[in-house]
């Protein structure tokens, strides 16, 4: 399983870094302050093709549920995991459509070092953290684990599709 250290946490970019070096197979692209990482180890996907597995943004700019923009080292990490990973920390995951709307899960998007459903697509069983620290470090980090193992299993399963 992966660990992460205190200072992985610090802020966006040596969360992001963290990952980087502990999950071989990432490729990162970022825009906008924010990033977004997929699961391409052979480097063969085309890059509008890949889906993220993980991002982190910093504003804003996709949605203002979180208040992403009320400090500049706030920051939000994105993760699609596996329906088990999702309902053992969350229970069952909403049932209306992902995507159109901030979703009435009962949380405070706003609220920090806690791990919560994804304010527009917990029903796709993403979660989110603002600003993690120690209370969500352990946590995270196997959330981070499984994001990345279901990642790699779909990109196993579509490899073998093309072959």
């Amino acid at each position: 399983m992966l660990t992460l250290a205190p200072g992985d946490l610090v802020e966006a970019a040596s969360f992001v870094a963290a990952i980087e070096r502990k999950c071989p197979g990432v490729v990162t692209s970022q825009g906008s302050g924010d990033w977004f990482l997929f699961y391409d180890p052979d480097g063969v996907t085309i890059p509008e093709e890949r889906f993220p597995f993980l991002t982190v943004v910093t504003g804003d700019r996709y949605d203002a549920a979180s208040r992403l923009d009320r400090d500049v080292r706030t920051y939000r990490v994105n993760l699609g995991v596996d329906r088990e990973a999702y309902e053992e920390r969350l229970g069952p995951a909403p049932r209306q459509s992902a995507g159109y709307e901030v979703l009435d899960t009962g949380v405070d998007y706003t609220a920090t070092d806690v791990v919560m459903p994804h304010p527009f697509y917990a029903p796709l069983h993403w979660v989110c953290v603002v600003d993690p620290g120690e209370g969500v470090r352990e946590d995270l980090a196997a959330l981070v684990t499984r994001a990345y193992a279901l990642a790699a299993r779909r990109y196993a399963n579509r490899r073998r599709r093309q072959t």
